[in-house]
């Protein structure tokens, strides 16, 4: 597997399980205690469509929903990265 740098951090090549796109690196917000993410921006991704209807307690009009992404401070463990869904 082939690494590259991003914003002083060495990633990995990265793809989803899901759909197989090229996950990309995203800076999270200093407050969110995250560095650099590799997150699935496909909007075709099967993880991401319709994940707006799998969130449990969100209002109606609400249009979050979640994205495939993986922490590379933590041996690229996945999670759900809360999103805007269109």
């Amino acid at each position: 597997m082939s690494t590259y740098i991003y914003s002083n951090t060495e990633l990995e090549e990265r793809y989803c399980p899901h759909c197989e796109v090229e996950l990309s690196p995203w800076i999270a917000p200093p407050e969110s205690g995250w560095s650099v993410l590799m997150v699935c921006n496909n909007n075709d991704c099967t993880f991401y469509k319709g994940s707006d209807a799998d969130i449990i307690n969100k209002r109606d009009d609400s249009c979050l929903g979640c994205r495939y992404a993986e922490n590379p401070e933590n041996n690229y463990s996945s999670f759900n990265l809360l999103a805007w869904c269109k």
